[in-house]
């Protein structure tokens, strides 16, 4: 008898991101990747800054999720992410942009963002260039 698929939900505080039926999810797990089959036990799982891969058939998707947590349970995987964002939705030049306006401000440790969220920026951009990137390499 063949497993039921996951269902994999996407929210963030603005707004829902995805809800859809997959074979695989991969989790940016604080600690490293965590990958979902149907038939998982039960977790919750705290989530860094990384890249959520799912495979839905012959289908494969990803997002670049900001933080937040996940819960496995009965073949769900419901995420509550502090941002997600699909590589279609990020303009790869305006990521670099950011880079380098971000590196310029802690080089020089001011200017009109504090060092913290200059640092932060940095990430971000980072982890959103990796992302289409990575939907670039598939």
């Amino acid at each position: 008898m063949p497993t039921q698929p996951l269902t994999l939900l996407i929210v963030t505080p603005e707004r829902p991101v995805l809800d859809r039926q997959a074979d695989l999810v991969v989790l940016p797990a604080f600690r490293g990747e965590m990958g979902i089959m149907p038939g998982h036990s039960p977790a919750v799982v705290q989530l860094g800054e990384g890249i959520l891969r799912y495979n839905a058939g012959e289908e494969k998707g990803a997002f670049a999720v900001l933080g937040g947590f996940a819960e496995v349970y009965k073949n769900r995987v419901s995420v509550f992410a502090e941002g997600a964002e699909l590589a279609e939705e990020i303009d790869e030049e305006k990521e670099r942009q950011a880079v380098q306006k971000a590196k310029q401000i802690l080089a020089a440790r001011g200017g009109d963002m504090t060092l913290e969220a200059a640092q932060a920026q940095l990430k971000r951009s980072l982890l959103r260039i990796k992302l289409v990137q990575h939907r670039n390499a598939h």
